[in-house]
């Protein structure tokens, strides 16, 4: 059995991919959905040998409660995959996690089911890939380099449930891997890790794509196709022109996915629309070009980002672009700064995000060690839309952070109210009618620009009530909004006897540390056992 924290918008693909590669090989899988169903219940009439969990750092607080009212009823075999998994290997310290697997699980996972069907789990351990105690030797496999090997993913495993079978935004996915350095994302150390095991980005055959997208729209409803892929195109080449061409004439449906700025170019937009792009992911991140370049690793300076902005503009494809706020020792100013220039360049559907120093990471790491976070302290399983956990912002300062993100969208959407937000609204408490009004523009901008395809009425309502419990998650839930209120009071002492000069000098330490060539962070990262 697999379990996933929640459903959303975007199906698990992970999860999708293993069962597709187990039933390939005569096991039966079935979905547990921590949020949405009675999991333990579930488990007592199927009766799975094991339970592979698919979680990322923010779901793991629930997925640990979870886990550990379950092992006062079974003792089941558990495993845990992902990318918290992947970077934060100490998690198998957990006494109710038997083993882990780090990094890519395709062959892993097929040989663990193999080992517990012939009664040999104390064998387990010498699996590449999987991780029975920390003191266990890491033997990874080599990446997967034919993509196209791999069976297509298991749709009926998410799709067995009524409300994502009837959705009309279905995903695909063209590529793995990602060759960029963002400090903020686990890709990273990722590949430091994979060194030596294989091309980091492979890529499907347009064939192979085409093929399970046809054999997707037959069998379920899709009105708007999205590309999970990390960057999905990074130069024009023959893969995307054959792209252009079959999928405008097989599939000729709409499609949303994610690209970089600093690859755009008008010959690249001609043949995404071409193909039938109707939306596109490309992040911001913050105005400065230090902070973007030098602290983020961003390689795109402000022109560039105006030119790519500018080309999508012209071929009428639209623009979900995600800021980065409360980066560390960052002042308001700069968050302003960014707010200006998305103002600028006109996203679509502008974003604007609370950093998270996620585990694992360089600048997560990297805030815990120079003593502005504390993991052990401070949680960030309450995602990026809540106040920041870092103790070189005030009280003031996280709660102005917090208004930003969600304010941020009016002023940009209707520049003339940009002075009544900056110089006033910003300042107020955070309250629920900032957080109504944010919800407004955010859905319609996404209806209308980012995932447009017609709906009835009832797919309205069916829409409103699965966005309105996304926010609420974030928003509403009593044992986090205590946990905002503590932290706003234990961060704010501390930091109020330090000067703007400390904080001016302490982020031009971060950005040297960011762009140096050794990274001081809480952890080695490399394969244990080397």
């Amino acid at each position: 059995m697999f379990v996933v924290n929640d459903l959303g918008v975007n199906e698990p693909f992970g999860p999708m991919i293993l069962s597709a590669i187990l039933k390939q090989k005569g096991h039966e899988t079935i979905l547990g959905v921590i949020q949405q169903e009675d999991v333990i219940q579930k488990m007592s009439s199927w009766k799975p040998d094991m339970l592979a969990y698919s979680m990322m750092s923010v779901d793991m607080g629930d997925m640990k409660k979870f886990n550990d009212a379950l092992r006062q009823k079974t003792n089941i075999f558990t495993l845990l995959g992902g990318s918290h998994a992947t970077l934060e290997r100490s998690c198998i310290n957990d006494p109710g996690i038997d083993a882990i697997c780090v990094g890519e699980g395709d062959e892993a996972i097929v040989e663990v089911v193999d080992h517990l069907d012939k009664g040999n789990g104390k064998d387990i351990e010498t699996i590449p890939n999987i991780m029975v105690s920390e003191d266990t030797p890491l033997n990874l496999n080599n990446f997967i380099e034919d993509l196209d090997t791999l069976p297509f993913m298991d749709r009926e495993l998410v799709y067995a449930y009524p409300q994502m079978a009837r959705f009309g935004i279905k995903g695909v996915w063209a590529t793995r891997g990602c060759v960029f350095k963002c400090p903020y994302c686990f890709n990273n150390r990722y590949n430091r890790l994979y060194k030596g095991k294989g091309k980091i980005v492979r890529r499907r055959s347009v064939d192979s794509m085409i093929r399970e997208t046809k054999e997707l729209v037959q069998n379920y409803r899709v009105e708007f196709i999205r590309i999970q892929d990390d960057a999905f195109i990074l130069k024009v080449d023959d893969w995307l022109k054959e792209f252009a061409e079959r999928w405008s004439s097989d599939i000729g449906i709409p499609f949303y996915c994610l690209l970089r700025p600093e690859s755009v170019t008008d010959e690249l937009a001609f043949y995404l629309k071409k193909a039938g792009c109707f939306s596109i992911c490309m992040s911001i991140e913050a105005a400065d070009d230090r902070i973007r370049n030098r602290m983020l690793r961003r390689q795109a300076n402000k022109e560039q980002l105006e030119n790519a902005f500018r080309i999508f503009k012209q071929h009428k494809i639209n623009v979900y672009a995600n800021t980065m706020l409360a980066l560390p020792f960052t002042s308001l100013d700069h968050d302003i700064a960014s707010i200006d220039f998305a103002i600028k360049v006109k996203p679509d559907m502008p974003n604007f995000s609370i950093f998270m120093p996620y585990p694992g990471t360089d600048l997560g790491d990297y805030c815990q060690r120079v003593g502005i976070y504390d993991s052990k302290k401070e949680d960030i399983h309450f995602g990026m839309r809540n106040m920041s956990p870092l103790t070189c912002f005030t009280k003031k300062e996280r709660e102005a952070q917090y208004n930003i993100c969600q304010l941020a969208i009016v002023a940009v959407k209707l520049p003339f109210l940009r002075n009544l937000i900056v110089n006033h609204l910003l300042y107020w408490r955070p309250n629920k009618i900032f957080f109504i009004i944010h919800y407004l523009f955010a859905i319609r901008a996404y209806g209308k620009k980012i995932f447009y395809f017609k709906h009835t009425l009832g797919e309205y309502i069916d829409l409103f009530i699965r966005t309105i419990k996304h926010y609420l998650y974030d928003f509403f839930r009593v044992s986090e909004g205590n946990k905002l209120t503590q932290r706003s009071k234990t961060l704010n002492e501390g930091y109020t006897k330090q000067s703007t000069r400390w904080k001016i000098q302490e982020l031009e330490k971060c950005l040297e540390a960011m762009t140096g060539s050794q990274i001081a962070t809480t952890r080695e990262v490399v394969p244990i056992g080397k």
